[in-house]
């Protein structure tokens, strides 16, 4: 513009007037073409910043990547549209190191020892569009403030800044955002309605970080994103609500993380799902994966495998490719404690401590008679089928008939006349000797009796024996005197 203003206008200049070119010239065009093209490079050169290159094309750059910079230089070109300064040993950011580029559109300051970020460090930047702060491990917090009025800002890099938690609201206000980078920091949680305002937010990376529960609310408001990536965190457990907005998610990615469980509810709002990678979890494969199981049949997307953990007669299954049949009954949960938490984690899983299982037991392992409590499964398995129930029932009664029985047994050898039949109706005559020598109760079972030692006398059980023989005897005597002298 300067140039054409120069070359339209030559007349008005004071050194035409003053002789230095003359109309009947011809070179008076080249002189002054050349004099305004120096006088730019002299002024584009006087205010690039030194260890830095400036150039104009495709737009107004500042450049001073790896240069050894301590500290933002004071003198960037206030109409820079994209300064470059990664790859430094930056340590802070000034309220005041870019307060005048009001034209700015790119700033990388990723890969160097940035630990702080004033507040208002990038207030004036409207039309501000990527920012990239990522690699700087030392910043581990960000102000609640930090990005206010970045509403065109559409790329955000955040990737390796030692961060455990973002402030609440730290998004807000940033609708134009549509590719946000957390991963690979030690963030433990996210806040309710973190990315509310995102509603154009289309990528969000936050693999490589220790999330545990992914809750309800924590991804409310992104309407629009289209790939999730979840991976190699320490996810447990997935709130049934989760992904409640994400019906046009097309990939989720939650490999490499601590799920046992995933519920049919929880993923039927993925509508738009194409690519699903769930392996390297250790899934329990009974009664409480048949819903997502279900969901499975009606995905048409591409999934990983989903191997089943326990129960053992399962593991190395694809939870896909299982027939409903072979999802009944329920592990145990001291099962799931011992070969689940304590057992050593595989390569690439981070296994937490904790149980990712309530207390609670699963409404599918309770049978329609007992919802209070769960029968092991050593003894007994729960299922869903009613016949299966009703036999397993059965079982079980008649095991409770067995002990109840036995234990009758056992009250009756111990009583004071010993093994005697409690059939007392039955007449003396019919009592022959082999009966007075070994009576047997009429409760009995088919066991072989303890023999008695002669040599132990102590052994309770031949004495109690003894004794019951020796009372029984006496009370057989005793009527049949009494009957012999009646007679007489």
């Amino acid at each position: 513009m300067q140039q054409q203003i120069a070359l339209t206008s030559y007349s008005a200049l004071p050194c035409y007037r003053w002789g230095l070119f003359s109309c009947g010239d011809p070179a008076h065009w080249g002189r002054l073409l050349f004099l305004v093209m120096w006088l730019n490079l002299l002024t584009q050169a006087e205010s690039c910043p030194a260890k830095c290159v400036c150039y104009s094309e495709p737009r107004l750059t500042v450049a001073c990547q790896q240069q050894g910079l301590f500290s933002i230089p004071t003198d960037i070109p206030v109409r820079s549209q994209r300064i470059f300064l990664q790859s430094n040993k930056l340590t802070v950011v000034r309220s005041t190191s870019f307060s005048l580029c009001h034209n700015l559109t790119v700033l990388w300051l990723y890969s160097n020892n940035i630990s702080y970020i004033e507040a208002g460090a990038f207030i004036g930047l409207e039309k501000l569009e990527e920012l990239d702060i990522g690699d700087n491990s030392n910043l581990r917090t960000i102000s609640p403030t930090a990005f206010r009025g970045l509403t065109k800002l559409h790329t955000l890099h955040l990737h390796r800044c030692g961060l455990s938690e973002l402030p609440e609201g730290v998004f807000r206000g940033m609708f134009s955002l549509q590719y946000l980078y957390l991963q690979d920091n030690i963030i433990l949680t996210l806040h309710d309605d973190t990315f509310l305002d995102l509603a154009n937010l289309t990528y969000l990376y936050l693999h490589n970080n220790k999330i545990k529960i992914v809750t309800n609310n924590m991804f409310r408001g992104l309407v629009n994103l289209d790939r999730l990536l979840l991976h190699q965190n320490h996810v447990i457990y997935v709130q049934p609500q989760a992904f409640g907005d994400l019906k046009n998610l097309k990939s989720l990615f939650l490999f490499f993380n601590n799920l046992t469980v995933l519920t049919g509810e929880t993923m039927s709002p993925l509508v738009s799902l194409q690519y699903l990678r769930l392996n390297g979890n250790r899934w329990i494969c009974d009664c409480r994966a048949r819903t997502l199981w279900e969901w499975f049949k009606r995905f048409k997307g591409s999934s990983s495998d989903l191997e089943c953990y326990l129960p053992e007669s399962l593991a190395g299954e694809d939870l896909k490719r299982l027939k409903r049949d072979s999802l009944e009954g329920c592990v145990e949960m001291s099962q799931i404690q011992t070969n689940l938490f304590i057992s050593e984690p595989q390569l690439g899983n981070f296994l937490s401590t904790e149980s990712p299982l309530e207390d609670t037991i699963p409404s599918c392992c309770l049978g329609d008679s007992d919802k209070s409590s769960i029968v092991s499964g050593k003894s007994r398995q729960i299922t869903n089928n009613p016949h299966k129930e009703k036999e397993n029932m059965s079982k079980t009664k008649y095991k409770q008939q067995e002990r109840t029985k036995n234990e009758t047994q056992n009250k009756q050898n111990d009583g004071p006349l010993g093994t005697l039949s409690n059939s007392l109706d039955k007449s003396l005559e019919d009592l022959t000797p082999e009966f007075i020598d070994n009576p047997e109760s009429s409760t009995a079972s088919n066991k072989k009796k303890k023999k008695c030692s002669k040599k132990p006398k102590s052994d309770t059980h031949c004495i109690r024996s003894q004794g019951s023989n020796s009372q029984m005897l006496l009370f057989l005597i005793i009527p049949m005197t009494w009957i012999s002298l009646t007679m007489s």
